[in-house]
């Protein structure tokens, strides 16, 4: 009786057992082919390494993209003025009341690395504390790269109390 208690439960276990031996051990992957000297791919008796060919020219990159990383990003430049112009109205609670207040022409330099390199303010605020504080909002904003000689933008900045913002007027000049 005792022998077939044991029996009974080795019926038990086993499809357990070998089941998870089935399991664990798996499938393994086939085997490939030696790969040449260079470890480049399958070795080959005296053939040439095969060569690819070109990719599509829908694969190449879009051209536009191309051509366009190249050219001064204006709608960028814009953009980045438009946020200069909003930190540069902040000028307007900063400085003494009695500074020079309305609307002021930012020019401003761009770089072929993309960076600004000058920042001016023309009359009334030439020299004055507010166009120090209107010109540093307009320094080392970053536009995309581009190729070619540098950039003059000028940008109508609003320095009137109680009011917000820039208006959107930006002229572009090559220098």
């Amino acid at each position: 009786m005792r022998s077939h208690l044991i029996v009974s439960k080795v019926w038990r276990i086993a499809p357990m057992v070998v089941g998870s031996a089935l399991v664990g051990c798996g499938s393994s992957p086939p085997a490939q082919a030696p790969n040449d000297v260079n470890g480049t791919g399958p070795a080959t008796m005296g053939t040439a390494p095969p060569t690819s060919p070109p990719p599509p020219a829908s694969l190449t990159g879009d051209v536009q993209a191309d051509s366009k990383r190249n050219k001064f990003d204006e709608e960028q430049a814009k953009v980045v003025l438009a946020r200069a112009a909003t930190n540069a109205h902040t000028c307007v609670e900063v400085v003494d009341k009695d500074q020079p207040h309305g609307d002021g022409t930012v020019t401003v330099t761009f770089s072929g690395k993309g960076k600004t390199t000058n920042a001016s303010i023309a009359a009334p605020f030439e020299g004055t504390p507010m166009g120090q504080c209107v010109t540093r909002a307009f320094v080392n904003m970053i536009v995309p790269p581009f190729e070619g000689p540098d950039v003059d933008l000028t940008y109508q900045v609003n320095l009137k109390p109680d009011s917000k913002g820039a208006k959107k007027d930006a002229g572009k000049s090559k220098k």
